[in-house]
């Protein structure tokens, strides 16, 4: 193969050249056959890049930290009283991404907005012919969103918020009415306004309350004569109790008292009415005359039954021992002398009858007290019997005055809670604070210039190889004749110069003048 050192001709092909064969040095000569390209694409970029660096404005950032804790319990508007709860030291996850959430929150971002004059002009021009056009607070809205960075701090409860702005003061500005809106809203959000108004108007409602069944209480007591229902009970039970007992103890002396009657009436009964005071011996002339006169008189009728009944008949036996009994009294009698006495009244006999009109006085006082002593435990009975028909209505007054006097303490000490609250909001005493307030910030942040040059550069660089590349895939001629051998499939033999295009070989006839 023979080839000429001098400027290759060109020939006309349909085959795209692969990459697969190059060469380091056919990509050598591919950069320098291609310069103009690889220097028309490097240099407008480098120079874009070199002017970005140079012209792009200053960034500035100011941050502030936010220190969530739980050093304050909100108050907790129930009808119910409220148990106290112990206060958790810990953190939750959902309280820091609550808040987080607070501090992204539209309305708030837009009165930072309003505060800070961050008004973007309103889209115009080839924008809002396809668009709607939008508020320039709303852009600036979505601008601060942008900048504004926020984020938890791994293992701590603390909240890092950044801002970047071109301006240092206006980065810590905005910062700075974020911060005094968060802490506003966030008082807001955790207690309802209005709090204290609601809780003094129940008080004062409940104490209305209170002072109405009060009074009722206090008309119903003097309309039943009584200040305690329970006091006034247990007065009249330890009363009856009392008279219940000296009225047993009246049955009992009056028991007593007869019987002690019935004893001296049996003494009195046994006791003579006048005792002898002189005694004289004398024979019993009476007593002998009338016992030999029984004597002869049994004697008699003995003689009859035997007339009539045998000796060992039942008749005539009771007549022998009644015989028998007659001698031994009239034997008895002779022996006896009878005594004259004189008598007077007997003194034991005038004692009894004494102490009988004693005790006959005490039974009728003592039946006197009993009867009074019934009659006082009737009046207590029928005086507990309309206290415990009273029980009922004072138990509901007394449980209305009860339930009153709870709900209007349960209310004032919820008032008082929520004064507390409001001293406490008015110090800025809440569970979030700001532990890093936002300053200013000399030192840019944007952008990193060198960085910029060297990303620029080297996307010139790569951007130009690309357009080499890609006009080498897109080419349609070849420059060398090794080229032309892996297209055509034929060993070259010589190449030839060409003076125009109209005299470029085709590749498709490569072939028929080889064969030639």
């Amino acid at each position: 193969m023979l080839a000429q050192r001098h400027k290759q001709p060109s020939i006309f092909v349909r085959q795209p050249v692969t990459a697969s064969s190059w060469t380091f040095r056919e990509t050598a000569t591919t950069l320098f056959r291609r310069k103009r390209l690889l220097i028309g694409v490097f240099l407008p970029i480098a120079a874009i890049t070199v002017l970005a660096a140079l012209l792009l404005p200053n960034q500035y950032q100011s941050r502030m930290k936010i220190l969530v804790k739980n050093a304050r319990a909100d108050v907790v508007i129930t009808p119910g009283q409220t148990n106290p709860t112990e206060i958790k030291s810990d953190v939750s996850e959902t309280q820091i991404n609550s808040e987080i959430a607070l501090l992204t929150s539209k309305d708030l971002l837009q009165e930072v907005v309003k505060q800070n004059g961050l008004e973007l002009p309103a889209a115009s021009g080839l924008s809002s012919f396809w668009s709607e056009p939008v508020p320039p607070v709303e852009k600036a809205v979505h601008q601060l969103e942008e900048n504004l960075d926020i984020v938890a701090v791994k293992k701590a409860d603390i909240i890092e918020v950044r801002y970047t702005a071109r301006s240092p003061d206006t980065a810590a500005a905005v910062l700075q009415g974020l911060a005094n809106l968060y802490l506003d809203k966030h008082l807001k959000l955790h207690r309802p306004p209005g709090t204290q108004e609601f809780f003094q108007n129940q008080s004062s409602r409940y104490g209305e309350q209170l002072q109405d069944a009060e009074t009722s209480l206090s008309s119903f007591q003097e309309q039943n004569h009584f200040v305690s229902l329970e006091q006034e009970k247990q007065l009249n039970l330890q009363k009856m109790a009392d008279v219940r007992s000296r009225y047993l103890e009246s049955i009992g002396a009056v028991k007593d008292t007869r019987e002690r009657l019935d004893k001296l009436q049996r003494q009195l009964s046994t006791v003579p009415t006048r005792v002898p005071t002189q005694s004289r011996s004398l024979p019993n002339q009476y007593a002998l005359e009338r016992l030999s006169t029984m004597l002869v008189e049994l004697r008699n009728r003995r003689t009859q039954l035997l007339t009539k009944f045998r000796a060992d008949d039942r008749l005539v036996r009771e007549v022998d021992q009644q015989l028998r009994d007659t001698t031994a009294a009239l034997k008895e009698a002779k022996t006896v002398t009878s005594v004259e006495q004189s008598s007077d009244i007997n003194p034991l006999r005038q004692m009894l009858e004494t102490e009988m009109a004693k005790a006959r006085l005490d039974l009728a006082g003592q039946e006197a007290r009993r009867d009074d002593l019934a009659q006082q435990v009737t009046q207590y009975q029928t005086v507990l019997s309309r206290l415990e028909q009273a029980t009922n209505k004072h138990g509901d007054l007394e449980r209305r005055v009860k339930e009153a006097e709870n709900n209007y303490q349960l209310y004032a000490r919820k008032q008082e809670e929520a004064r507390i609250t409001d001293e406490m909001d008015q110090k800025k005493i809440t569970n979030v604070a700001l532990a890093e307030t936002p300053i200013v910030q000399r030192a840019p942040v944007k952008p990193n210039r060198l960085l910029t040059l060297a990303l620029g550069i080297f996307l010139a660089f790569f951007v130009s190889l690309c357009a080499v590349f890609v006009a080498e895939l897109l080419r349609d001629t070849v420059h060398t004749p090794r080229e032309l051998e892996l297209l055509a499939g034929i060993p070259v033999i010589a190449t030839l110069r060409e003076e125009s295009w109209s005299n470029e070989v085709s590749l498709e006839a490569l072939p028929q003048r080889a064969e030639t």
